[in-house]
């Protein structure tokens, strides 16, 4: 488990892991929830500054809502959680942030099947982005959607075609960031081969284009940058036992820019995720991906810089350790890597992002939970302003009904 204090840089428990655990206890007995959560975190370095930091204390209240609903042969399901952050001192940061997705999982009669999925999350931005932008110091929120649809045809006993339709877009409130909102759609085709139940192997090809509207203003004069990219996707997946669970990708990948075009990129990309429980006390997550900024994000790496074009390598361990039946201990390493080279704007630098988390948490009963997690971040970076290190310490709570 990532942290639970370490948000897009600067705030409370992440939304996200607030509805993976109360989902994931819902789905156990109810196909519905309802909960709370209420927390209070000290975090030292608000603005992620380089030489200056600003302390806080930070409290939230969150209120969670979900579903997991079977309707004949299809499945739907869903997850919302709306929190309030309060800032002590720097209360102009005051906030609402919001995560929310609903998904349908559908099925013919025949061999059609597949998934259609929305998603909407805001949160503070992060405020030590890099890529080419100054840090600021004012409230700048930042919101991500995603809707996306995914068909699957089972040709033969083993073999199914799949194709995906996704659609993103990414906004910030600050003006300084506005060279990095952007949309993008992406559409994928291939085929899937299943040899035997524990074994999955895909090829797939993969075509993404997008546009950043304002990437360059110059007085009344706005450019934008289109951008395409193209992937041939080889994927596995391989659950070697009930406790070891493997998926990878591997791409070959080539991107252009309607700016700058040494910017472009042509090479490999890809991920591997490896879920491990040894024992019935231990957890492991171990998280490796070489991609875009974007990218990373999308597959779910925390705490990291979003930037669409920059190739990032991303290495992230999680564990958890039941102590008893009702105290659970987790700790979290991320660390990433990100070549910010840029000739368009005539800069090149190099930073490298760092993540510690370590916490407690105790399970009064199915519905009750209270925990304390401690958790460090960092950036060494080639451009000074851009170097920073922060910690966070907090406690919360949380009640959910079923």
């Amino acid at each position: 488990m990532t942290t639970k204090i370490a948000l897009r840089q600067n705030l409370t428990p992440c939304l996200a892991l607030l509805l993976t655990m109360a989902g994931a206890a819902q789905a156990e007995t109810s196909p519905y929830y309802l909960g709370g959560s209420l927390g209070l975190y000290h975090v030292s370095n608000i603005y992620r500054q380089s030489n200056a930091a600003n302390s806080d204390e930070v409290g939230n209240a969150s209120l969670l809502a979900g579903l997991d609903q079977r309707l004949g042969r299809q499945r739907l399901f869903g997850d919302v959680s709306v929190q309030a952050n309060r800032y002590r001192r720097n209360n102009e940061l005051n906030n609402i942030a919001y995560a929310a997705k609903l998904g349908l999982d559908w099925a013919s009669v025949e061999r059609l099947s597949g998934t259609l999925s929305a998603s909407k999350k805001r949160s503070l931005a992060d405020y030590n982005i890099g890529s080419g932008i100054t840090p600021i110091f004012k409230k700048n929120t930042e919101d991500n959607s995603q809707l996306q649809g995914i068909a699957r045809l089972g040709l033969v006993t083993k073999l199914t075609l799949e194709a995906v339709l996704t659609h993103r877009q990414r906004e910030f409130s600050a003006i300084e960031y506005t060279r990095l909102n952007y949309r993008e759609d992406a559409a994928s085709l291939g085929l899937v081969w299943r040899p035997s139940s524990p074994v999955r192997l895909g090829l797939a090809a993969r075509h993404t284009k997008g546009k950043n509207p304002r990437y360059l203003v110059q007085g009344n004069v706005v450019t934008p940058d289109e951008f395409t990219r193209n992937d041939i996707d080889l994927t596995a997946g391989w659950e070697a036992s009930g406790a070891s669970k493997l998926d990878a990708r591997l791409s070959a990948s080539r991107s252009s820019h309607s700016l700058s075009n040494l910017r472009d990129f042509s090479g490999v990309t890809g991920m591997v995720v490896w879920q491990w429980q040894p024992t019935a006390k231990w957890s492991f997550s171990t998280r490796l991906s070489r991609d875009s900024g974007l990218d990373t994000y999308y597959l779910g790496f925390a705490n990291f810089n979003t930037d669409y074009n920059r190739i990032t390598k991303v290495l992230q361990l999680n564990s958890s350790y039941e102590l008893s039946s009702k105290l659970l201990l987790d700790a979290g390493l991320s660390v990433s890597d990100t070549d910010r080279s840029d000739s368009f704007f005539q800069s090149s630098n190099n930073d490298r992002d760092r993540a510690y988390n370590l916490g407690a948490r105790w399970i009064y009963s199915r519905g009750l939970e209270l925990g304390c997690q401690i958790s460090h971040s960092g950036r060494s970076s080639t451009t000074a302003f851009y170097a920073y290190s922060a910690n966070t310490y907090g406690c919360y709570g949380q009640a959910v009904i079923r």
